[in-house]
This record gives C-alpha cells, structure tokens and sequence, in this order.
C-alpha cells in the first residue's frame, strides 16, 4: 500500500515569500471497497490537515474518494493554486508502481484487468505537474505501507507483465522548486505502525508543529525517528530541486538597531572578513547520487551527529544525478555504483574512492537444492545465459557436485530487463572468464540477453526466480540475503568454491590493486586470493580535487573518516560490506596527496 503525503512545509527567506498565498491539498482513504479498511491513513490525513492550517495554508480536504471524486478535488486544487506561491498535496491511501509509474489508488478500484492502469488508478506525476504548472515551490512526501493487497488481482490480470509491479514506490524525479520526500527508500515497503500515526507521518507531524529548523534539517531528524522507530527496516529518502533554504515555520525576524547619529558610520573597510578569520564549517553536509547506499548512509549520519553535532543529507537520486550534481558543485559529495573512467575524472578535476562494498549473487529454484548446496564455476554461469547448458543434471555442473542429486529439471535463466550496476558486476565477471560471453554479448549495465526471462529490479527478479521451478537469476548482496533467498556458491580464480559472505567479498577488495589502479576505478570482478567472492562491487564517492568551498568538503572528508574508523558494525548490521584496513590506507593518502584548497594546502594530513 501506498501512503503518500505531499506537503510544503518551507517559506522562502523574504518577507514577500513568508506573506504568500499557501495552499494545501489533503487526501485520506481508508474505507476500500475491495481491500479492507486502513487503520491510520484518515488519523495522518486529519493531523496534518491540523497542523497545515495551524500555519496558514488554505487546505482543501477529502476522505475516502472513489476515482471521480479524486480527479475533482485535483482540479479543484488546481485552480486554487492559480496564484499561489507555495503548493501541498498530503495523500494518505493505497497505492502502487508499474513500469517505474507511481498510482494512487481510490477507494473503488479493483484492479482486475489491465485497464486498470488509465481507468482505475491515478498517476502521481499527473499531481505533480499539476502543481508546478502553478506554484514556483512545491514539497512532496510519500508515505507507502507494507504491502497492497489489490496488487495480486492486477499481477494475474497482466500474466507475463506482472513482473513489472514493483515493490514500494517507483524513484521520482522533482522539478525546479520541487521536493519529494518517500516514506522509505525506492523499492522498499513502509510500516504502518502501531500508533495513531504511521511512522513517517507522525514523526513529520512531530518535527513540523516543534521545530525552527529548515527543511534539510527536519528531514534528517524525521528520518532518524523513523529508523529508531523501526528498528531501521524503514529509511525515509528525498529528491530535492528546492533553490534554496526553507523554513516551517519561517524564521524569526531579525531585529536591525541603526547607529546613533553622532556616532560616524565604520570605514567600508572594518566590514571585510580578516585574512585571518575562520570560516565557519556547515552544520549539513550535503551529497547526491547511487541508491544502493542510501540506508547506510542515513545510519552512519545519524551516527555522526549525535557525535559531532553534524548531520548528512543525502539524496539517492541515482549515479548520473549525482555525478550532474558534482559537476555542478552543489553538492559536498556524489555517490556513484560504478567507477568514472579516469580521463573524465581529470578532465572535470575530480577523484573517487571506494566506500562501501556489495555484490552480485545468483540465485536458484531446483528442488531440493537449499542455500548454499552447489557450486558453479564463471565458464558454467556463462553457457546458462547464453542458452548453452540446459538442464540442472547436465554432466559439466554435476562433476562440480558430485554429491548432490540434481534433477532433470529444464533450466530457466531471469535477468534484469533495466539497467543496473548488478547486471554490470555479473557481465563484467562473465567477460573475463568466457571468451564466447564476450564477443556476444559484453559487460554494460543492460546488454542483449539470449533468451530467458526478463524483470525488473532485485525484486522482479527473486519473484520470478522464485515462481518459475529450474530458474536461476541474480540479485544485489544485501537483498538477497536479507530477503533468504537460495544461493549458490562460485568457483573462484584459485579454484576454491566460495559462498557469498562480508569476508568473501572483503577479501576480493583486499586482494586488489587500487593504487596501480587509474582513479582508483576497480571493478572487483575475479579477484585473485583462495578467499575472494567472484565478483564484487564497490558503491564510489566523487569529490573535487580543487573544492571552491573548502570547509564543505573537509567536513565531508571527516564524515567518511569517520565512518571508516566507527562505521564498520552498523554496516555489517545493514548487510553492507564494510572497506578493508588496507584500502582505507590506500584511501586516506590519496586524500592528503589529491584534495588541496584554493591555495594548494592539502585538506587533510597525510595518514602515519
């Protein structure tokens, strides 16, 4: 299920922004007609509706829609913000995303054909656009809850396009003055709880009626209540346009006392900074980029600031977003899944550096072959793919497991139908060691499978595999053993059958050579050493080697110093795979030899 709720919660800095028109759009269904009733989406609705008007927002309000009435207090909130300055939209409800489409469901939909897509649902982005079509600022928060149980009826109805129902909410992009705020990270479910509110509601409720903070900060401390409340199963996550610095409430005016008349006026000069003044370092430091490491980012930040005071905010908005991000400099930081090619780190003045580690894994569905009970070498995976080897009993994977009884079971390969840097990881390993692998089909993030089935994200892909008996397919590290899928081991390069752990995936970046390496871009696919997990990943941060603000990125530098030094277990809890001693070395001089300030003076010292 879907709960989203979209609201601005900023007013510009400026007299003329704090006195503007402010309207708000709050939607709550709870009674569906074909999907029980919800137990706090009208309490979530109603409390902040409550605290909207509280603060001056002419709020429009509706409870339990069906689509007609839906699509009328839309273009009703429409012409309301004709004029506007600010737009909200809260909605409280089901909801669902196909093909990367986010939908809001009213309370009559059934979802029984596939025509339920146009005729039943309503598009998210159709709010969306509809808000920045009138107002210059608009704050989007989608709260989404476990599980919807109208999504079976549309998964038989689409047959082999159920794979593209995924799970949670689809990433979201926001336009100029736009920010979008999810429950929990795209591709993850929310919790309702079991207060009067959700989570994530009652914690921004909360933040919003106490706090004098700007918006950047109430989000980092939402998301933190939300990870404690949730034992860390749900990570709230955000994509921001904003153009600048917002307030809920608006910040305090700030009382100016002229100079007494027979006091002359200072020189002109006496206001300039000294030379030798300090230049006050930021209480947010500020990155964009890869989802993949989103969760342990929000942990280590939450960490961080209650050790030093300093929060994070981190928008996994994607690696090309990020990396636009950093070129751009409006950012401290960016994340990216893959490393940049050296020459366009030295043509845009940049370095990267590995921080967190995870991995490709296949997984299977043979019966009664459990985790871990075979083992396939790089050569084997690769004539799977290719439609080579076809069935579970073919003699070249029954001499690697001579003890298991394996079925004459037709062997069905899923892979990836998007991009992703796990396809990446898997095809970059399968073209090192099968030459056919290479010449037909190549590594990249999405390539030209044969045959097979194809789906979407880690979740379309365990779905599949696990509803297709004889499947094999592959999923990120940490998804797949969060969610105990059945796994196989691999054959390494020294000829040792391995099983996917945080020691086998550590050992294949402790095994390779990242200072030989051009900009440390190591892509961590068959890596020598008994111990090393075939094929690797490490998720990259990007910095200016020459910062134009130089405290921004020191404190950026100290986050992930830190996270390096005090990270660790709350890395391995997430099922990250922390950075060996040795990288974090290899790591910490290239910042003292690489990253300077304006006048050349390294940032941070060289490690002993």
């Amino acid at each position: 299920m879907l709960r989203a709720a979209i609201v601005l919660l900023c007013l510009c800095i400026g007299s003329a922004a704090h006195a503007g028109k402010r309207v708000a759009l709050v939607i709550g269904n709870a009674a569906y007609r074909h999907a029980g009733e919800l137990a706090n989406t009208r309490n979530d609705a109603g409390d902040m509706a409550a605290a909207l008007r509280m603060h001056g927002f002419e709020v429009l309000d509706g409870i339990d829609l069906d689509k007609a009435a839906l699509e009328r207090k839309i273009r009703d909130f429409a012409a309301a913000l004709v004029g506007a300055d600010v737009g909200v939209f809260f909605y409280a409800g089901h909801g669902l995303q196909i093909s990367g489409t986010n939908y809001l469901v009213p309370i009559d939909a059934q979802l029984r054909s596939a025509s339920a897509l146009d005729f039943e649902m309503v598009r998210l982005d159709l709010v969306q656009r509809t808000m920045e079509r009138e107002a210059p600022t608009n704050i989007l928060f989608l709260d989404a809850c476990r599980d919807n149980p109208l999504a079976p009826n549309l998964a038989r109805a689409m047959g082999t396009r159920s794979a593209d129902i995924g799970r949670g909410l689809a990433p979201a992009e926001s336009g100029i003055g736009t920010l979008i705020s999810f429950s929990t990270q795209p591709g993850n479910v929310a919790l309702d709880g079991t207060a009067r509110n959700s989570p994530f509601a009652g914690a921004l409720i909360r933040h919003l009626r106490s706090s004098n903070d700007d918006l950047s900060a109430i989000l980092i401390a939402v998301r933190n209540d939300v990870m404690r409340e949730t034992q860390r199963r749900q990570v709230p996550w955000e994509h921001s346009a904003l153009t600048g610095r917002f307030y809920f409430p608006s910040p305090p005016a700030v009382a100016v006392t002229p100079p007494a008349a027979a006091e002359p006026p200072l020189p002109p000069v006496a206001a300039l900074p000294s030379p030798n003044a300090v230049v006050r370092a930021p209480t947010v430091i500020t990155g964009a980029g890869a989802m993949f490491p989103y969760p342990i980012y929000a942990l280590w930040s939450e960490a961080y600031k209650k050790e030093t005071g300093i929060g994070l905010n981190y928008q996994s908005v994607g690696s090309r977003a990020g990396i636009r991000q950093i070129l751009a400099r409006t950012v401290a930081f960016a994340a990216s899944d893959l490393p940049l090619q050296s020459a366009d780190l030295e043509r845009d003045g940049l370095l990267q550096f590995p921080a967190v580690m995870g991995g490709a894994i296949p997984i299977v569905n043979i019966e009664g072959v459990k985790a871990g009970d075979i083992a396939l070498d790089g050569a084997i995976l690769a004539k799977i793919f290719l439609g080579e080897i076809k069935s579970w009993n073919d003699p070249a994977i029954q001499r690697l497991n001579p003890y298991v009884r394996l079925p004459a079971q037709p062997i069905v390969a899923v892979h990836r139908s998007d991009a992703s840097a796990t396809t990446y990881v898997l095809t970059h390993y399968l073209s090192k060691v099968s030459t056919d692998w290479r010449t037909k089909v190549g590594a990249d993030t999405a390539v030209e499978w044969r045959g097979g089935i194809g789906a979407k994200g880690n979740d379309g892909v365990a779905n599949a595999v696990a509803q297709t008996r004889g499947a094999i397919g592959y999923a990120e590290y940490a998804y797949a053993r969060h969610s105990k899928l059945v796994f196989v081991r691999m054959v390494n390069r020294d000829g040792r059958a391995v099983a996917p752990t945080p020691a086998s995936l550590m050992a294949a970046a402790a095994n390779a050579n990242w200072e030989a390496t051009p900009g440390f871009g190591v892509i961590l696919t068959d890596m020598p050493g008994a111990e090393s997990w075939p094929f690797a990943n490490a998720s990259f941060i990007v910095m200016p080697k020459r910062p134009e603000d130089a405290a921004a990125t020191r404190e950026a530098l100290k986050f992930f110093a830190w996270a390096f030094d005090k990270g660790d277990r709350l890395a391995t809890e997430m099922l990250y795979v922390p950075m060996p001693d040795n990288v974090v070395g290899a790591i910490q001089r290239l910042w003292a030899a690489e990253i300077r300030d304006a006048g050349g003076k390294p940032l941070v010292a060289r490690p002993n």
